[in-house]
């Protein structure tokens, strides 16, 4: 079986590791440094053109460094970082999650700890972004933006006035709505959900929170006194049961790109959207100036149960770490890279296209800052977060079971109970250490 694995990893890191090493190999005998960087982005994005300035202003910087990047997104990026670290083949520079969503390269060594190369610098960023990520407190990666909201429910107001409503302020209310929306030919909110990760993620990550606070998730994970066959995790997944079966979403949400959710509230087809903080990006670039004005920020109504109040689930954000082996002048030019994209220099070019970053040290006062992204800053201060991100705490194997089991549960071929068990035997089998 190893010898199977490891031939698996081969061919993974063939197609993966090709533009890497002619990237190496040019930058050899230009006698410049070559640095590698696994990147993670969706190259039809905005997310990808702010990236490229990024790269780009880095390069004029650092005329001496010769950067070969690869960019990948969703399930195909971790595939292969995965195979690369079967392998122990890791790029210098890896694009890298706070938990346990890159838990399978941060928790085996391969990554370096930031700390001594952070130093006192740690005080420039917003607290939750340079919390530990390891167990002994090391920082895997520095968080290019400000910590992350995974529920944000984006409100077209207009919509809403033009259908005689107002933001539901209970789960119940917001249900009773679907109809009316529903029969004006609108899709009462708009998510797309064929990766699986968006409804985890984005809505049940929230529910969970809100139905157990700060401590029931990581008690739940590590068996100490709670289960996933609590109701804390069950009726969260009833509630997304609920909103299905009441065509709150979008007809073949399960078959849908992630952009195309997006897309549906961009043309006004939808009157809500449920994605992550990070879409304000999106938002500010696409709608014209009219739709944006109209558009609002709002948290998840209230639902039956919950502890804490209207909280959202949150996590400090994704950013860039280094190699472990890296050592020397090799791995000095790798943390400019990293200072220069979560810094005061990429977190400007950030901040131009719209988002928020984890560096705190920028003066806003003069910026010019969209609507929206206005808006979201207002909205970030005025939340209250639980860090209850599943797909941040929890095993990504066992959310390989999750996420399909969401999908096929909207299907009506799953029971709440019945998803919520395939998760326990997963963890009885493969309990936390």
């Amino acid at each position: 079986m190893k010898k199977i694995l490891w031939g698996i990893a081969g061919l993974l890191l063939i197609a993966a590791g090709t533009s890497f090493a002619r990237g190496q190999s040019e930058s050899a005998s230009s006698g410049k440094m070559a640095l590698s960087l696994y990147n993670y982005v969706d190259v039809s994005t905005s997310e990808y053109t702010t990236f490229k300035e990024v790269l780009s202003k880095f390069e004029a910087k650092y005329p001496n460094i010769q950067m070969s990047v690869q960019n990948l997104f969703n399930d195909p990026y971790h595939q292969k970082l995965q195979a690369m670290a079967v392998a122990g083949q890791i790029p210098d520079l890896v694009y890298l999650w706070p938990t346990a969503r890159t838990g399978y390269v941060t928790g085996h060594g391969l990554i370096k700890d930031l700390r001594p190369f952070l130093g006192d610098k740690k005080a420039d960023f917003i607290a939750a972004d340079v919390a530990p990520m390891g167990p002994n407190g090391e920082i895997w990666e520095l968080p290019t933006t400000a910590p992350t909201d995974t529920t944000v429910v984006y409100t077209n107001n207009a919509l809403l006035q033009k259908l005689g409503l107002s933001y539901p302020k209970t789960l119940a209310d917001l249900i009773a709505q679907a109809p009316k929306i529903n029969a004006a030919g609108l899709v009462p909110i708009a998510m797309a959900n064929k990766d699986g990760w968006e409804m985890e993620s984005c809505l049940l990550s929230t529910l969970v929170g809100r139905l157990g606070g700060d401590a029931w998730l990581p008690n739940a994970i590590a068996g100490n006194g709670a289960s996933f066959s609590d109701p804390q995790f069950v009726d969260a997944l009833k509630i997304v049961k609920q909103m299905s079966d009441a065509q709150l979403f979008p007809p073949g949400i399960n078959q849908m790109d992630y952009d195309q959710g997006l897309q549906l509230f961009e043309q006004q087809k939808a009157v809500y959207l449920i994605d992550g903080s990070w879409r304000v990006q999106n938002l500010e670039k696409d709608l014209p100036a009219d739709v944006k004005a109209n558009v609002s920020l709002n948290t998840f109504p209230s639902i039956p149960g919950q502890v804490d109040g209207d909280t959202i689930s949150d996590i400090a954000s994704t950013g860039y770490g280094m190699n472990a082996k890296l050592t020397g002048a090799k791995a000095e030019a790798a943390w400019d890279w990293i200072w220069f994209a979560a810094g005061p220099e990429g977190s400007a070019i950030n901040l131009s296209h719209g988002l928020i970053p984890g560096y705190n040290k920028l003066d806003l006062s003069g910026a010019d800052l969209g609507p929206l992204t206005t808006k979201l800053i207002a909205y970030l201060n005025n939340v209250a977060g639980t860090n209850t991100v599943l797909d941040g705490a929890m095993d990504a194997k066992v959310i390989g079971i999750l996420n399909p089991d969401l999908q096929v549960m909207m299907f009506g071929q799953k029971t709440p109970a019945q998803v919520a068990k395939d998760v326990v035997d997963w963890y009885a089998q493969n309990p936390s250490k």
